[in-house]
């Protein structure tokens, strides 16, 4: 049900554009479907947001550097979106997770920090709590410049993530929204350079396939590994 809901707003987000902006869980309705499935209805539909496609490409190239920690494509992602030197706390208040984690990911190519045995890597312990209060506090005046620097599009989008994220974690954080979030900002960069294939050489464009089937398959990869680990658990 968490990967339901984290999907649901991912995809609204990343590939369509029209996307619900508070989807607390008043909002977020479960119900059975036909099929026996649980099925999202979303209520409440006052507060949507129209994001335009230049700015919705280049959060999703944020995104998708942020699931594989690449470094280099995150500083080149928030520097289209008018961030320089501030994108480790961006991509901290992004993740809800201390930068030093990606760095950590970055040399061990994991898409997850630690070992966590739900497959979960986003704070739902009292202990990362406080850790997250803590570094909020410290950089508050950090913080309210970034806030004041990102696009007013992002303020929105903020918002929808600490939404899910806070439904993820009364679920008892069973998934791992970064990987959600990343899947479907890698959809959606991907479906960008195939539209524009006319204009790039057949070796780039069998290479771009590549690189987003290798990606894909690592993160079914990862996401068998949790299930097996859950299983192992209970």
């Amino acid at each position: 049900v968490a990967k339901l809901i984290s999907s649901v707003f991912n995809a609204q987000a990343f590939c369509s554009g029209f996307v619900h902006c508070d989807p607390h869980e008043a909002n977020v309705l479960l119900r059975k479907g036909s099929d026996g499935k649980p099925q999202i209805v979303l209520v409440d539909h006052g507060l949507y947001k129209q994001i335009d496609d230049d700015f919705r490409l280049s959060y999703a190239r944020l995104w998708r550097a942020l699931m594989m920690a690449d470094i280099p494509q995150i500083k080149d992602a928030c520097a289209s979106l008018g961030i320089g030197k501030m994108y480790p706390l961006l991509a901290a208040m992004l993740t809800s997770r201390p930068f030093d984690e990606i760095v950590e990911r970055s040399r061990t190519g994991a898409l997850e920090a630690g070992s966590g045995g739900g497959g979960g890597s986003d704070a739902g312990s009292s202990g990362d709590k406080e850790m997250i209060r803590g570094y909020a506090q410290k950089f508050i005046v950090d913080i309210l410049q970034l806030l004041d620097a990102v696009p007013r599009q992002m303020l929105l989008l903020f918002k929808m993530n600490d939404c899910l994220r806070h439904i993820d974690y009364s679920l008892g954080s069973p998934s791992n929204t970064l990987v959600t979030a990343g899947t479907f900002a890698a959809k959606a960069v991907y479906d960008a350079e195939r539209q524009q294939g006319s204009d790039t050489s057949r070796v780039k464009r069998i290479r771009d396939w590549l690189s987003y089937k290798k990606l894909m398959l690592r993160i079914s990869a990862y996401e068998w590994l949790c299930w097996l680990r859950r299983r192992r658990g209970a």
